[in-house]
């Protein structure tokens, strides 16, 4: 593919009055030197520079390849910073009309950098920044952008201009000059940031397998990049989302870092870094956070423990941490002895507590407990980090169910119950195995059955319910046959009327009733009052049932 084909290549002075007369929403400025780019652009809190070189030589001319930068009414994701470029600096103004820009420095810098040689075997164009600091915390950052011309075209292609952080000092152990290493690095990956690494996630001009012997995962890495063809602010084609560079450091030791970019390849189509201004810093750095037995933020009282989470960048000398707890009616007795302090031990980076709370009768309602954690390092700063959780009042469980009646006419049911109160996921569970419900019960025979409720707290209530069949035989021993709808019939409750039988006798042994499935429907039409006995065999269980029956039917027939 002939790049000369897809590129345009503009003389300086026709930049300079396109940019003048188009409103450019991202701004720079080319009129400091890049020592004063980092001392009073790049660099904030915690760090002293010293011995700011460009190119190899002292810092103290403007350069064309070294600029500043004003982001804010533009989409690059950073308001003002640094910027270092292939090209000259100005390129990146916006709007994008060009779809292939390349602005060439006045004097470009051909020579290679041997760091960047890991990535790339021919450079043009290169720009390399680098000077000497002293950070007063335990940790080194700064937010960046990288942008290029050659997006999307060229991606997984042999023209994949790099760039990249190269730290060294105390403690730092890489494969670059002086044990560098490189901080430009794909966000939770140790892939270097770069056209191959950092794009849409499809191929350009060159082949899917030349991404993917960059970074394997190249694909997903396309959540980092922001598609700018058609880019209102800023000209480059392409560029990342804002990304953080860290490093483990040691307070009060001297470090280097070197900041290079130079074009692969060829020396078209421009590519450039953009750091945030001031986000170069060394601070002391200490996490605190809390895992809660729901994972939800919440520490109800009674119930488990939070687990709190102490964290510093890098493994050193004992920490000692002061703890201090505070929130709106928090009081010292709703927490279970929460310790004062708390070490991280040599050589380890973390700490791991547990805090609980006291359970009272007082509904105190939901109450916000803030956890401070304080630190001096050994540079003398004051880290200072903290965690909120909400602590709740814990509402005991309440089961809710009845007894069930039946008239035995039915060969099952199903237990059911209710639960209020409790905490979290609240689990049923039924008889003395605690089985999972549904629960169903025998319906022809009287029973009793526990049912558990058990929550996440944990608590565990249990209750009875008994389940009555109906099934016991009454037989009465009057009947008044009368008509007047009260007691004319014999109803023998509970009998089954399958197999059952009924035979009914006089005080002379003579049998004046007999009938197999009785239905509960004899009322004795044409027998006088008097004493009469009966036998009754149930047909469920085969047993004889013998009594005496009384006919009181006032003459009424």
């Amino acid at each position: 593919m002939n790049r000369s084909l897809l590129k345009a290549t503009l003389p300086i002075a026709a930049f300079v009055y396109l940019s003048n007369t188009v409103h450019a929403q991202l701004t720079v400025q080319n009129n400091l030197t890049p020592n004063d780019l980092v001392n009073n652009i790049l660099v904030g809190q915690g760090v002293t520079v010293s011995n700011v070189m460009f190119n190899g030589q002292p810092a103290n001319t403007v350069n064309d390849q070294a600029g500043s930068f004003n982001g804010t009414n533009s989409n690059i994701g950073l308001a003002s910073g640094l910027v270092l470029a292939t090209g000259k600096v100005i390129l990146v103004e916006g709007p994008n009309n060009y779809p292939s820009l390349t602005v060439p420095p006045a004097n470009p810098w051909n020579t290679p950098d041997p760091d960047l040689g890991y990535f790339v075997s021919s450079q043009h164009s290169v720009a390399v920044l680098e000077f000497d600091f002293i950070p007063t915390g335990d940790s080194l950052s700064f937010r960046f952008v990288f942008g290029s011309e050659e997006y999307p075209e060229y991606v997984c292609s042999q023209y994949n201009d790099v760039f990249g952080f190269f730290l060294s000092g105390p403690g730092i152990n890489g494969p670059y000059t002086n044990s560098a290493v490189n901080l430009a690095l794909v966000p939770g990956s140790t892939a270097p940031v770069a056209i191959n690494t950092v794009n849409p996630g499809v191929p350009g001009f060159g082949n899917a397998s030349t991404c993917a012997s960059s970074d394997p995962n190249w694909q997903a890495n396309s959540i980092y990049y922001v598609d700018n063809t058609s880019g209102a602010t800023v000209e480059l084609d392409g560029f990342t989302v804002p990304i953080r560079a860290k490093a483990v450091v040691q307070c009060g030791q001297s470090y280097h870092i070197k900041i290079a970019i130079a074009h692969a390849g060829d020396a078209t189509l421009d590519s450039a870094v953009l750091i945030e201004g001031g986000s170069f810093t060394s601070t002391g750095s200490l996490t605190v956070s809390v895992s809660t037995p729901l994972g939800d933020g919440t520490l109800t009282e009674g119930c488990g423990e939070a687990l709190v989470t102490i964290t510093r960048p890098s493994s050193g000398d004992q920490a000692d941490i002061q703890l201090t707890y505070t929130g709106m009616s928090i009081t010292p007795g709703d927490l279970n002895a929460p310790p004062a302090q708390v070490s991280i031990p040599t050589g380890e980076d973390h700490v791991t507590f547990p805090i609980s709370t006291v359970r009272d009768l007082d509904a105190e309602g939901s109450e916000s407990l803030t956890l401070i954690a304080s630190w001096t390092s050994n540079c003398g700063f004051t880290i200072v980090d903290s965690v909120s959780l909400a602590l709740l009042d814990y509402t005991p469980m309440e089961i809710f169910a009845e007894d069930v009646w039946l008239r035995c006419d039915r060969d099952s049911v199903l237990l059911e119950a209710t639960v209020n109160g409790g905490l979290g996921q609240i689990n049923l569970a039924w008889g003395s195995a605690e089985v999972p419900g549904p629960c169903y019960a025998p319906g022809l025979e009287d029973g009793s059955y526990t049912v558990t409720s058990t929550d996440q707290c944990p608590e565990t209530v249990r209750m009875q319910i008994h389940v009555h069949a109906g099934c016991d035989i009454v037989i009465p021993n009057v009947i008044s046959p009368n008509g007047d709808g009260h007691n004319d019939t014999w109803v023998i409750n509970g009998l089954a009327k399958s197999g059952s039988s009924v035979k009914v006798f006089n005080r002379w042994g003579n049998m004046v009733y007999e009938t197999a499935n009785y239905g509960n429907n004899w009322k004795g039409i044409g027998l006088p009052d008097g004493t009469y006995f009966y036998e009754v065999i149930d047909g469920r269980t085969g047993k004889r049932l013998t009594g005496h029956l009384t006919i009181l039917a006032n003459g009424k027939r």
